[in-house]
C-alpha cells in the first residue's frame, strides 16, 4: 500500500492527531532486566524531540501500547502525552475513544504501528505507518514505512515527514 509522495503529502496535509505504538516502534523492541527494577526499554532523545516537536505545532500525539511497563509510563509522561493507553488488547476500541474525545475523524488520525496486531488500526487511520523492522504483511498495509530503525530515529523521520508536508490550521 506504500504510496507516492503526493499522496502521502495529501495524508498529513490536515492530520491532527498522531499515535505511536511503544515497543518496537519508539524503542527498538528489546527489553533489558535492571535488578531491583524490573523490566526496561531504551528510548530514543530524537524520537522524543519529534513528538515534541509535533506537539508545539498543535498535533496531538497520543500512545496506545500493548505493553506495560513503568519505564514506558514514565517515558510517555515526560513528553507530556495527555492520551496513553496501557495493556490494550483493543487497539480500535482505545483509538475509537479518543476521537469520541477529541471530536475528531478518523482520516485526520495517524499511527505508526509494528505489528500484526497493530493492523486494525493501521487500516482505520488516515495515514499509516511502520519501522523497517515491521514484518512483511505489516510493511505491505502501511502508508509509509521508515527507513531509520525503530527506537533509532524512526519516530523522529516520521514526525519530520509530517512536519514538512502538514498544513498550518
Amino acid at each position: 500500500m506504500n504510496q507516492d509522495l503526493e499522496s502521502l503529502k495529501a495524508r498529513v496535509r490536515h492530520l491532527s492527531v498522531m499515535i505511536f505504538d511503544i515497543d518496537g516502534t519508539l524503542t527498538d523492541g528489546r527489553i533489558f532486566w535492571v535488578p531491583n527494577s524490573g523490566w526496561t526499554q531504551m528510548y530514543s532523545v530524537r524520537d522524543g524531540m519529534g513528538i515534541k516537536r509535533l506537539q508545539e505545532v498543535g498535533i496531538e500525539v497520543a500512545a496506545i501500547s500493548g505493553g506495560d511497563s513503568l519505564s514506558a509510563q514514565m517515558r510517555m509522561q515526560s513528553l507530556g502525552l495527555r492520551h496513553v493507553h496501557f495493556g490494550s488488547q483493543d487497539k480500535v476500541a482505545h483509538f475509537e475513544k479518543l476521537l469520541e474525545l477529541l471530536k475528531v475523524s478518523a482520516d485526520r488520525c495517524g499511527y505508526m504501528g509494528d505489528e500484526v496486531v497493530d493492523l486494525p488500526l493501521l487500516k482505520a487511520v488516515g495515514f499509516s505507518a511502520a519501522p523497517p523492522e515491521a514484518p512483511d504483511e505489516v510493511r505491505a498495509q502501511v502508508h509509509y514505512v521508515a527507513q531509520k530503525a525503530a527506537g533509532f530515529g524512526a519516530a523522529r523521520e516520521v514526525c519530520e515527514f509530517i512536519l514538512r508536508h502538514r498544513q498550518a490550521p
